[in-house]
């Protein structure tokens, strides 16, 4: 329990109602998306960098742990406060600061719900690329922390790719920053790269300079159907071996289509192996040609059908059995366990026939889906109850999984990042001399180690 003298201190420090001591209070902010739960020993609010500077130069000198949150939706519990931690919420730090359209960059604040900048954006037809799957409720902050992207990526990146400064404050309440407002630069080391995708270990993110692009104004959505999954892997690598970058290529397996089936009724034919749902997006003038061309690409290997959208209605269609997985995910497993490797796209027929054949050995249904252009799968072992998905025979199956990816020159992690769930298998990626340096440069920025402690490294 948190001495009360360092709630008194909190209080006198911060605006009225930004501190919750009571466990009712605080029990909300200590869960993410991975159903993690650990109640916090308190919970922080701040709305300038300031306060935050005065939070973490106090827990410095207190040896108090901080767990710096924006909405929770992250996968791996990197926002759970273990080891008795404080949180500190930064979803009142919420300000769009500024959108300079003429120099192709906006600077936020970390609270800013991804959503809600794509609207403020779209107002002068731009956009920032990355478009997780959360972006109706995750913030930019945590986007950053995780480097979490979505289908967009394939063409537009990551947000290590979209991000041309920051500012934060390290583990001993120092403020830096890092970066350019330029869209070349190459003074000084890159630590806003390093930072970027860090799990919030090396400081509290108040501020983001971010590269923002003008909107194409057309989209054309397409869906191809496959009998094999190899079809539809030597499908991908034609698609992104030719010039026109896909805007988003996702990917479906046998068992995702069943799925889909239950909820969209006959949406596939029962005999379609996996199917992709391809988007590109240019200008209005040049759309059909570039149309043309891809499914040019696309009759040049084996399908099964190939549909394209010809209104917003159909396009609806097309991507509402995608977004149908998740519900239809809920309903057949009530526990699941989901992974976001990524592998090489000519290693996607390896992995998708091995990830078959280890569904039947360990007698676990496994379903895949994903962002097939830059081999980010979402893989999903799918459980009844909670104790089975606790057995040894799930761990040793995860595990297989992830010596699986690993043979064929993939990560762990594409999007979701490590926290804590996966951070007993990082030395199967990691060796461990890497390891310590990392560890060492943590020590850098948080010599006290309270800053999202035991997480991610």
């Amino acid at each position: 329990m948190l001495h009360k003298k360092h709630i008194n201190f909190f209080k006198k420090l911060l605006p009225e109602n930004f501190v919750f001591s009571e466990r009712g209070d605080c029990w909300a902010y200590g869960y993410d998306n991975s159903k993690m739960h650990v109640v916090p020993e308190c919970v922080l609010f701040a709305n300038d960098k300031l306060q935050i500077q005065s939070i973490v130069k106090y827990c410095f000198e207190n040896n108090i742990p901080i767990t710096t949150r924006g909405r929770g939706t992250g996968n791996t519990g990197g926002s759970v406060p273990i080891d008795k931690s404080i949180v500190l919420s930064l979803e009142k730090m919420n300000k769009i600061l500024n959108i300079d359209i003429k120099n192709r960059f906006c600077e936020v604040q970390p609270g800013v719900i991804n959503k809600e900048l794509q609207k403020e954006l779209k107002k002068e037809n731009f956009f920032w690329g990355p478009d997780p799957s959360s972006q109706d409720y995750s913030t930019i902050g945590g986007n950053i922390a995780n480097n979490s992207a979505g289908p967009r990526a394939i063409k537009y990146g990551t947000p290590r790719d979209n991000i041309l400064g920051l500012e934060f404050i390290s583990g001993i309440g120092e403020i830096y920053k890092t970066g350019v407002k330029t869209s070349k630069g190459v003074v000084g080391l890159d630590l806003t790269r390093l930072f970027t995708g860090s799990e919030g270990i090396l400081g509290i993110l108040t501020e983001a300079t971010l590269k923002i692009l003008p909107c194409n104004n057309a989209i054309k959505t397409v869906e191809i159907t496959f009998d094999s999954v190899a079809d539809a892997s030597q499908t991908i690598i034609n698609l992104m071996s030719q010039p026109i970058t896909p805007y988003k290529l996702e990917f479906i397996d046998g068992e995702s289509i069943k799925l889909i089936n239950t909820i969209k009724t006959d949406h596939y034919d029962t005999s379609i192996k996996s199917a992709i749902l391809l988007e590109i997006d240019g200008e209005l003038e040049y759309i059909d040609l570039m149309l043309n061309k891809v499914i040019k690409v696309i009759k040049e290997g084996n399908f099964n059908n190939i549909k394209i959208a010809d209104n917003k209605d159909e396009i609806e269609k097309l991507w509402s059995a995608r977004k149908s997985l998740s519900p239809a995910l809920r309903e057949i497993g009530g526990y699941k366990i989901n992974e976001d490797i990524v592998v090489p796209i000519s290693n996607l027929t390896n992995l998708l026939n091995s990830l078959e054949e280890i569904s039947k050995k360990y007698n676990i249904k496994i379903v895949n889906f994903g962002h097939a252009g830059n081999g980010n799968i979402h893989v999903n072992l799918l459980f009844k109850t909670k104790e089975e998905k606790e057995t040894d025979n799930s761990k040793k199956c995860l595990e297989e999984i992830f010596d699986l990816v690993l043979r064929l020159n993939g990560t762990l992690s594409g999007e979701h990042g490590i926290g804590i769930i996966k951070k007993q298998y990082i030395e199967k990626e990691i060796n461990k001399d890497t390891l310590v340096l990392m560890k060492k440069i943590k020590e850098q920025f948080d010599p006290k180690n309270i800053l999202n402690p035991n997480k991610s490294i």
